[in-house]
C-alpha cells in the first residue's frame, strides 16, 4: 500500500488460506471415506497451523513493514520496532537462503545499523511473506530515508550469487534428466 507520506506493506494472508483450504480437504476426505488415518493426520498437521494463525490474528494481528520521513517501524508478531534514519547506516533488499522450510530462498530487508562496535548490527525484516515488491521497498527507502541509505551494490551482488545458485541447480536437475534418458535406451 503506497501514500504519498509512507510506504505500508501488510502481511499476506496466502498461507492461512492454504492450510485453512488443506484443513478442510482433510475433514471433507475424512468423512467421505470412514476416516482414514491419512485425513486425521492432516486434520491434526492443518488444524494446528490453522489454530495458530487464527490466535495471532485475533490476539496480535496482522504483521507489517511501514517506511516513512521518520524511519523504518516493523511489526512481527506482538513486538513493534521502530528504527529512525539517525540510526540506520544501510538498508538493502536481497534474498536469503533458506535454512529449512518448503522454500529454498526467501526475501529480507537487511537493515545494518549504526554503532560503535566492531562488529556492525543487522535486523532482517522478511519480505516474503508481505503483500509488496523489492522495487516499491526500494523506491521507499529511496525517497524517504535518500539514496545513500539504500546500498544497491551489495544488493545486487547477493542477488547475482543467487541466480548463481539456482543457474546451478537447473543444470544438475537437467543433467540427472538427461542421464535417466540416455541410460533407459
Amino acid at each position: 500500500m503506497k501514500s504519498h507520506d509512507c510506504y505500508t506493506a501488510k502481511e499476506a494472508f496466502t498461507f492461512p488460506l492454504i492450510c485453512l483450504v488443506c484443513l478442510a480437504f482433510n475433514i471433507y476426505w475424512g468423512c467421505s471415506d470412514v476416516w482414514p488415518i491419512g485425513a486425521i493426520v492432516g486434520i491434526s498437521f492443518f488444524g494446528i497451523f490453522t489454530s495458530v494463525y487464527v490466535f495471532k490474528y485475533f490476539r496480535f494481528g496482522r504483521d507489517f513493514l511501514r517506511i516513512d520521513a521518520d524511519g523504518i517501524i516493523y511489526k512481527e508478531w506482538s513486538k513493534t520496532t521502530t528504527l529512525r534514519w539517525s540510526e540506520i547506516a544501510k538498508c538493502t533488499v536481497c534474498y536469503r537462503l533458506s535454512s529449512g522450510g518448503g522454500i529454498l530462498f526467501y526475501r529480507v530487508l537487511d537493515i545494518t545499523l549504526l554503532s560503535g562496535a566492531k562488529r556492525p548490527k543487522s535486523i532482517y525484516i522478511g519480505l516474503s511473506g508481505k503483500y509488496c515488491r523489492n522495487k516499491s521497498v526500494i523506491t521507499a527507502i529511496e525517497q524517504f530515508g535518500s539514496s545513500e541509505v539504500y546500498d544497491s551494490q551489495t544488493s545486487q551482488s547477493n542477488n547475482k550469487y543467487v541466480a548463481k545458485i539456482l543457474f546451478a541447480i537447473l543444470i544438475g536437475i537437467i543433467i540427472i534428466f538427461a542421464y535417466s534418458i540416455l541410460t533407459e535406451t
